[in-house]
């Protein structure tokens, strides 16, 4: 008795319309919602398995590899000396794969819109037989999705790269302006001694200044390894800056006081932290240069959400002597402050002090700022 064959279809049916929706809406999170994950794009070709199981999804990506299992989908393409995907004028509308359809491959191939030559990028759709418009359509809109995408997060990384090179340079002129100043002094100080070791009354001077030197050298460094190191650990900006005050209260005879009445969740994580590691270099620089016996820290904001920041001492005031010997410490919070959109100012207090005031407008663009007022006054 002979068996009728079963008939298959030559074409792959159109996608449901519950599928193309459920597809539709994984595309609408991806740029935003996984931009900043690790192996966001590797999981988003996996749920868009999961949704289409007859199909592949791959990317060809510059720099990134989505693992070992599709890998293997285009080791059929390593004979092939033009494949369709290494072309650099691929066009972002999906078109057959030529050679892989002469090898018995059903693949779809579709530029990332819009991509420069470092980010250059290709999505392969496999399926079992020959799709429609319907395959064609969802997978140009999977390109255009996955194309926002990687451009967002290249914007992101370019914008971490120019904070970390920012914040290496700081800490690099800091050495140099701080530390690298002080050894050569104190190098100095040391020959100093080496030659009046026949005079005991000179040495023992020129050693006690010596001593002085690196207990000073010390304690600096102490504060830039800090700096380096300083996050948030899991405490909110009030616990941060509360243990800021009885971390600098612990160093010195200066009173401090500190009025903070932002709310817990005023400002987002970055712009928190930027605003301690401020409130803490000028901390640094009223303990270092100002001889002051108080020191007040004022944080505010106001019913329209304008955040105002104050560090404000009582001590010698700004002269063109302690401008120069500080003038790195002052760099560091106005770059600081140009980091988050802060207007800043630094100001004379008359009689006498400094004050350090921050202003940051939720509405105002980043590196938007005041700049420096380095105003002299006297004693």
């Amino acid at each position: 008795m002979r068996t009728q064959p079963q008939w298959w279809p030559l074409w792959l049916g159109p996608i449901r319309p519950e599928q193309a929706r459920s597809v539709r809406k994984l595309l609408a999170g991806l740029p935003l919602c996984q931009v900043h994950a690790d192996g966001a794009l590797s999981g988003f070709l996996d749920r868009f398995e999961a949704l289409l199981p007859t199909c592949k999804l791959n990317l060809i990506l510059g720099g990134e590899d989505m693992g070992p299992a599709r890998r293997g989908l285009l080791e059929g393409c390593q004979d092939v000396a033009h494949c369709p995907w290494r072309d650099s004028t691929l066009p972002d509308a999906a078109q057959a794969c030529g050679p892989c359809r002469q090898r018995g491959v059903h693949r779809l191939l579709c530029a990332l819109p819009q991509s420069d030559d470092s980010n250059k990028g290709v999505l392969l759709l496999d399926t079992p037989r020959p799709v429609g418009a319907s395959w064609r359509q969802l997978l140009e809109e999977a390109a255009q999705a996955v194309g926002v995408t990687v451009r967002l997060r290249c914007h992101t990384r370019e914008q971490q790269r120019k904070q970390a090179t920012s914040r290496h340079g700081a800490l690099a002129r800091e050495l140099h302006d701080s530390v690298a100043q002080q050894l050569g002094y104190l190098s100095f100080q040391a020959r100093v001694l080496q030659s009046q070791m026949g005079e005991p009354a000179q040495a023992s001077a020129a050693l006690q200044e010596l001593c002085s030197g690196l207990s000073q050298l010390q304690r600096q460094v102490r504060e830039l390894i800090t700096s380096a190191r300083l996050t948030m650990d899991g405490r909110s900006l009030r616990q941060a800056l509360a243990d800021s005050v009885a971390e600098f209260s612990r160093r010195c005879i200066i009173v401090f006081e500190l009025d903070n009445r932002l709310a817990d969740d005023a400002l987002n994580p970055e712009t928190e932290l930027q605003i301690l590691q401020i409130i803490r270099e000028a901390l640094a620089n009223a303990v270092r240069h100002s001889h002051a016996r108080h020191v007040r820290i004022e944080l505010r904001q106001s019913q329209d959400g304008d955040t105002s920041v104050s560090v404000e001492d009582d001590g010698i005031g700004l002269s063109p002597a302690s401008g120069e010997a500080n003038h790195f410490g002052l760099a560091i919070i106005r770059e600081r402050a140009a980091s988050i959109g802060a207007r800043l100012s630094i100001e004379a207090i008359r009689p006498h002090g400094v004050r350090v005031h921050l202003y940051l407008h939720p509405d105002l663009p980043e590196g938007s700022f005041d700049g420096l007022h380095d105003l002299v006054t006297d004693r």
